[in-house]
Parts: structure tokens; sequence; C-alpha cells
């Protein structure tokens, strides 16, 4: 097998030769050049990449906000739902809690009547239902 050849760039006996710049494939450029290069990489960064770049982050902010404002809604909508319920309960509590339902139930369910005037005693002197005399009251004692 043989070795790859070189393959060298020349002109034909009939042209002109090419002064060497123009003949070398990897000529670097000179210092002047490179710095116009350089400002237009610059320039179309700040012209066309920055710029885009912006224009995508403004995108996906909005995306991210849309769908926020979607899930503040739901929530907004759910918590309403939650406060109505919670009215409701507190309606069918009062209803539960009438005294025109829960004497009759006490009535029937658990024996209990009605206080009258017959069925109240006043207990004078003796000890109180916390197991202490009133003699202290009585005999102009402070009040505890």
């Amino acid at each position: 097998m043989a070795a790859p050849q070189r393959r060298y760039r020349s002109t034909l006996p009939t042209e002109p030769a090419w002064p060497v710049w123009e003949r070398a494939p990897g000529n670097k450029r000179s210092g002047s050049e490179r710095r116009k290069m350089r400002g237009r990489k610059r320039r179309f960064a700040i012209l066309v990449i920055v710029p885009v770049l912006l224009m995508l982050g403004s995108v996906y902010l909005h995306t991210v906000s849309a769908g926020l404002e979607s899930r503040t809604q739901g929530l907004q909508n759910e918590l309403d739902a939650t406060r109505a319920q919670g009215e409701r309960l507190e309606v069918d509590v009062a209803k539960l809690s009438a005294a025109d339902r829960v004497r009759p139930l006490a009535r029937e369910k658990l024996g209990m009547r009605d206080a009258g005037s017959a069925d109240l005693e006043v207990i004078k002197g003796g000890e109180r239902e916390d197991g202490t005399t009133h003699a202290g009251a009585e005999e102009g004692g402070g009040q505890h």
C-alpha cells in the first residue's frame, strides 16, 4: 500500500505565478484583520444573538406566568366553593341545635322534661356545689 502523496498548489506554465499570500491556504491574517473580525463577531452577537435570547426568555416567562395565573384561578374557585360549603354547614348546625328541635328529642329519647316553677327548689345555707359554705359571704367577707 502506497503512502498518500502531498498535493501542492502549483500554477500552470501558461498562468502567471500567484503571490505567496494568495497561494497559502492556511495564511494567518494580520493584526488589523483579526481585530476587524472580532469586532464583526461582537456586533453580530450584540445585534442578533442577544435580542433572540431576550425574546426567548420573555416567551418563557410569559408561559410560566400564564400557568401560574390559571392555577391561582383554580385555587380561588376551590376556596370559594369551600367557603360556600362552610356557610351551608353553619346553617345546618344552627338548624340542628335550635331549641324547638332539641327539646322534643330530649323528652323522647332521654326522658327529660322542661323545668317549671314547681320543679325548681332553692336551697339556702349549707354547702354549695363546689363544696364550700356560704358563711364567708354572709359574714361580710370579701369576694375571692
